[in-house]
């Protein structure tokens, strides 16, 4: 696919020239496992401005680019995470009870979020498909203080645990269209082989939970196919599997999910780039009935 085309594509789901015109700033989340908030801005010397997050914040260094060299990331007081992928962890709401599954959990963002959250407390088992991705789970979990997470190496589309968790992330393995320059190597076929992977990982996930639980389904393309097709699939294959709202205490911009799917689909949540200077993202909230 070639900009041109891309372009048009794009405009079939929202305004391409202003997601392709919009600039996406840099962004850090505080981690407060390590250090308060207060007490992390009487040390700091990073520019940073705020976000509808109270822990998120766009970075105006001018050397934002080298964020993972400075000794605030070095110390584990800061993690570099656009504002988009925070939304997750914020809409699945974990507590400190809760027993989290991260399916695809490398480099760890979602899954050190959620521990952050969750004040320690509780339990996540942070999952991955290879080892080479476990590496930077272990080392941002060792760097962010994290304590009540295990990492497992297991391919999730089978895990085959049964009504175990009472939360789960999905964040699969997409095409990745909200990235420069993704278009480029996008073809249908691509889209169609991560659908299929896509799918297993979110069924397996929801048969993971307890009767009650909670799934989030985020990903960071805006391929319908990886998108509302997945989450549709999951809903008519699954009795009792519902949508709920994508809210939070929160109040950030976003367009609903696509009405060719049907006014259930308003609960989902599309974000492009204009709507807060962020990488796009899709994300759905499901309950196991």
């Amino acid at each position: 696919m070639d900009e041109n085309q891309f372009k048009d594509y794009l405009s079939t789901f929202t305004d391409a020239d202003k997601v392709l015109s919009t600039e996406i700033k840099p962004t850090i989340r505080i981690n407060t496992l390590k250090i308060p908030k207060e007490v992390f801005f009487k040390t700091t010397k990073l520019k940073l401005k705020p976000t509808f997050y109270e822990f998120g914040f766009y970075s105006e260094d001018e050397n934002s680019s080298r964020l993972g060299a400075t000794w605030e990331y070095f110390l584990g007081y800061l993690h570099t995470q656009s504002l988009s992928s925070m939304l997750p962890s914020l809409i699945l709401n974990p507590k400190q009870g809760d027993l989290i599954l991260d399916a695809a959990a490398a480099p760890g963002s979602k899954t050190t979020h959620a521990a952050m959250l969750m004040q320690n407390k509780g339990a996540i088992l942070a999952n991955d498909v290879k080892w080479e991705r476990a590496s930077a789970l272990f080392a941002n979990i060792a760097r962010l203080g994290v304590i009540n997470t295990k990492v497992t190496v297991r391919d999730a589309t089978k895990l085959g645990i049964l009504k175990y968790f009472s939360k789960a992330f999905v964040d699969a393995p997409c095409s990745s269209l909200s990235q420069p320059f993704a278009y480029k190597k996008f073809t249908p076929n691509l889209s169609y082989e991560l659908s299929k992977t896509q799918i297993k990982m979110l069924f397996s996930a929801y048969d993971s939970l307890k009767p009650g639980g909670e799934l989030v389904y985020s990903t960071c393309t805006y391929e319908k196919r990886e998108n509302e097709e997945v989450v549709k699939l999951l809903l008519e294959k699954r009795a009792g599997a519902k949508l709920t709202p994508v809210s939070t205490e929160l109040d950030f911009s976003h367009d609903s999910g696509l009405s060719e799917y049907g006014s259930e689909f308003k609960k989902v949540a599309r974000i492009y780039p204009f709507h807060f200077h962020s990488e796009g993202f899709f994300i759905a909230k499901i309950k196991k009935g």
